[in-house]
């Protein structure tokens, strides 16, 4: 009976014993283990006459835990021809591309968040596959990172014969596209970037976040008699990879109301009671902000801005004449603009007092 007591007292002893010992934590894992976050968003950034890998430095490790142990980058790749589609995401076939070191890297580089890596030109009919692990300080490398294609593309050169429209704070650019390889079977895209011309530091800001496909953009809502700077890339896509030329040459446009408003019609002039009458028909110019009437002296010989009416103002009886003399009139319309834009004169017409 004691023996059976004893060896129920020491399975409760026991039993406990590996309850509490469940609390406890497992044997931690080794520094060597404790790697940077997997990579997850590798991807290929293009600029002006750039394409290039990148990826986000890990900002923790894999068990959440800071500083990062990083070292530097093992970049893998493989090649495939553009029909074998089967393995293109598949882990076999892949090899190292390249080993960076973060302290002495011999090719690419680090913002301090990103490292950019120069992409090697893709054969024509090939596919390039990237993927990236980090590497820790004893050489341990994190999961790879997601799977990269990387197409063949054309280099391209960017468009030419750019050429600016100016109107009210509107710009309508022209150009003249590159011209691309007739074995090409992507799509030719444009980017228009513009930058103020009077702050010569400025860098150029795209202001086509998706690419246009026309040779021709229209850029709206401009400061009036501002000065604008642009050029324009262009760019060449295969599936979800693309390329983007250098910068075109630059075009200086100072946009605003050019437009003057249409000539004055059915003008005449002729003498009536002790003056010159002058009458046309009223403009039907939206804009428009009134009448000026010249006059020439044929005596004197004086030319000059006569009078200058309002809008309703279609008529005008000029009673400041000498008998004697002839009196040439003309009469332009002029806009609300700051250029107060002039419409092309109308004829002259002599009118002469006896």
């Amino acid at each position: 009976m004691y023996k059976s007591l004893f060896a129920f007292i020491f399975f409760l002893i026991f039993i406990s014993l590996s309850l509490v010992a469940c609390g406890k934590r497992g044997i931690p894992e080794p520094p060597s283990l404790v790697v940077p976050v997997k990579i997850t968003d590798l991807r290929v950034d293009v600029a002006p006459g750039v394409r290039q890998l990148a990826w986000s430095l890990p900002a923790s490790n894999a068990d959440d835990s800071k500083p990062v142990d990083l070292k530097g980058f093992k970049v893998f790749f493989k090649n495939l021809p553009v029909d074998q589609n089967g393995c293109r995401f598949c882990d076999e076939g892949f090899n190292e591309y390249l080993d960076i070191s973060l302290s002495k890297p011999t090719q690419g580089f680090s913002d301090g968040s990103t490292y950019y890596l120069p992409l090697p030109q893709v054969p024509f009919g090939f596919v390039y596959i990237f993927s990236v692990s980090s590497v820790n300080g004893r050489g341990w490398l994190s999961p790879v990172s997601n799977k990269l294609a990387v197409f063949h593309l054309p280099q391209v050169l960017p468009p030419t014969k750019l050429a600016c429209q100016p109107s009210a704070s509107v710009v309508d650019l022209l150009w003249q596209p590159p011209v691309v390889p007739t074995n090409f079977t992507g799509h030719l895209f444009y980017r228009v970037y513009r930058r103020n011309s009077r702050a010569s530091s400025q860098d150029w800001q795209m202001i086509t976040p998706e690419p246009v496909s026309d040779s021709e953009f229209i850029d709206v809502g401009l400061v009036d008699w501002g000065s604008y700077e642009y050029c324009v890339t262009a760019i060449v896509t295969h599936e979800d990879t693309y390329s983007e030329s250098d910068f075109s040459n630059s075009t200086l446009v100072v946009p605003g109301d050019y437009n003057p408003p249409a000539t004055v019609d059915n003008f005449s002039a002729f003498y009536y009671q002790g003056g010159i009458q002058l009458l046309w028909n009223a403009s039907a110019d939206s804009d428009l902000a009134g009448y000026r009437v010249y006059r020439h002296d044929s005596v004197t010989g004086l030319e000059q801005l006569f009078m200058t009416l309002r809008p309703l103002q279609h008529e005008f009886f000029d009673s400041n004449i000498v008998f004697g003399r002839t009196y040439t009139y003309w009469v332009t319309a002029f806009d609300q603009s700051d250029r107060k834009n002039e419409s092309v004169p109308t004829p002259r017409l002599p009118v002469t007092v006896h």
